[in-house]
């Protein structure tokens, strides 16, 4: 393998997902079994980007990958990730409109959106810039909503999405409730469900694929 990384600037403001991408490139592996962090070196910029509010996730992250390249002139990615009722997946709602629903109704969101019960897919879409062109990548996690908040760890809707799970493990926990479960933790939200590790590691693939262009800048 080359020993030289691709090194990745990752645009968030963030501090939860700084952490969830230390423990992705820790823990994750690519296709060929190669470990992340053995392929790619990840540099965090704390950047607040403007959000364009927008139902559909991609036309967001498209518009804030550009506007972070624009910034700081290097090749980067962003994530934004939201809920898609399942009823409402052909019209992508509320998408990207869930984070300022969150904001606003906090942990009433689920009494006002009637969503007690609900089915809802977790999508995760990455977009990432090289100077020249913009590529998408989605990352989906089905799952239920809580009939209430649960958990402490207050990443937006990280307290009401009850992500499915193959392994039968999280047993109808929130996201945060895995967090603090001794047993299951980050690592396993991060490892084996988040949808945002699934979208970033299809990001990776791609990279490792296609041919470095005069915009990267090297590790």
């Amino acid at each position: 393998m080359n020993a030289t990384k691709i090194r990745l600037v990752y645009v968030t403001s963030s501090s939860y997902k700084a952490e969830e991408n230390k423990l992705l490139a820790d823990r994750c592996t690519l296709g060929d079994g190669t470990r992340v962090c053995d392929r790619f070196a990840f540099e965090i910029r704390m950047l607040p980007i403007l959000e364009t509010l927008e139902v559909e996730l991609r036309t967001m992250v498209q518009a804030e990958v550009t506007t972070a390249y624009s910034q700081i002139r290097v090749p980067c990615f962003v994530e934004h990730a939201g809920l898609v009722f399942d009823e409402f997946r052909s019209a992508s709602y509320p998408g990207g409109l869930t984070k300022p629903m969150w904001n606003a109704l906090g942990d009433d969101f689920i009494r006002e959106t009637n969503s007690a019960g609900r089915r809802a897919i977790a999508r995760a879409v990455v977009a990432y810039c090289d100077g020249m062109d913009v590529h998408t990548f989605v990352g989906e996690t089905p799952g239920t909503l809580a009939d209430a908040p649960r958990g402490q760890r207050t990443f937006y809707w990280d307290t009401v999405f009850q992500p499915d799970d193959p392994d039968g493990r999280n047993q109808g926990k929130t996201y945060a409730e895995i967090v603090e479960d001794a047993a299951l933790g980050l690592s396993y939200k991060v490892t084996m469900l988040s949808q945002s590790t699934k979208a970033v590691l299809k990001m990776l693939e791609y990279l490792v694929k296609t041919p470095r262009s005069r915009f990267w800048v090297g590790a």
